[in-house]
């Protein structure tokens, strides 16, 4: 009695220390796909394909904050090469670079861990190692290079980074401050009460909405909880009732 006791508390604590796992990977990480819609052929001469700025600048370039870069991060590239790759050596880096907080500037060449004719993947500590520094938030660009051969980026992917923050204090800011100037406005101008009524209406509906995304994210949580204690619930009903079940005596 005392094993299967011990066996099934085991189970049930697994299950609760699985579950707060995902919760907390759900909530803190996402892989994130970059779009490649800039990318180019590299020129083969030590040249890039595509590069992603860590602010807005023009609208030939996206955007990338390297500050969500975990130390379980992986970035892989898929891309297309002119020509036959012969040497042993990968035919691309990951290239961090900083130049406004940085005299001189770095241009940290990051070779990859794997890589084959078609795509080459890149890890934390080799990106820190060679940038010099864990804080990668202060990298303003990130480049796909090549390295003696014509490339052309076809793929982006970064796994584990840190969620990108919202906020959503803006906007209720930038709502309320809406709302008071319509209600001057109405007043100065002595609107008729008909459409200020309507404007109420659009407002509540624009709450409810948020609202309703906010709910169906906490929901998601909640049925990992739920799911967890009804797990542990059946694991003590089966104990219990395997406890009282009689033995038989032989005699």
């Amino acid at each position: 009695m005392k094993k299967i006791l011990k066996a099934a508390l085991t189970a049930a604590i697994g299950c609760i220390m699985a579950a707060a796992f995902s919760v907390c990977v759900y909530a803190e990480t996402e892989d994130v796909e970059l779009s490649v819609q800039f990318a180019v052929p590299s020129t083969g001469s030590w040249g890039q394909s595509i590069t992603y700025y860590r602010v807005p600048v023009d609208n030939e370039h996206d955007v990338f904050d390297c500050g969500r870069i975990t130390p379980d991060t992986i970035v892989t590239v898929e891309y297309e090469l002119d020509g036959t790759w012969v040497k042993e050596d990968p035919p691309v880096e990951l290239i961090l670079q900083n130049y406004s907080s940085s005299d001189p500037q770095i241009w940290a060449q990051v070779l990859p861990f794997e890589w084959d004719e078609t795509s080459a993947s890149f890890d934390y500590q080799a990106m820190v190692k060679v940038y010099g520094s864990e804080d990668l938030s202060t990298v303003d660009n990130l480049w796909l290079g090549d390295r003696g051969i014509v490339v052309t980026a076809t793929k982006f992917t970064l796994t584990n980074c840190a969620v990108e923050e919202v906020t959503t204090t803006t906007e209720a800011e930038t709502t309320t401050k809406e709302e008071t100037t319509a209600a001057a406005e109405t007043e100065a101008a002595k609107a008729d009460d008909g459409d200020a009524a309507e404007a109420g209406d659009e407002t509540a509906v624009t709450s409810a909405a948020q609202t309703e995304s906010e709910n169906t994210s906490n929901n998601n949580v909640l049925y990992i909880v739920i799911g967890v204690v009804a797990v542990v619930i059946i694991i003590a009903v089966v104990v219990v009732i395997i406890a009282k079940k009689p033995k038989n005596k032989f005699y």
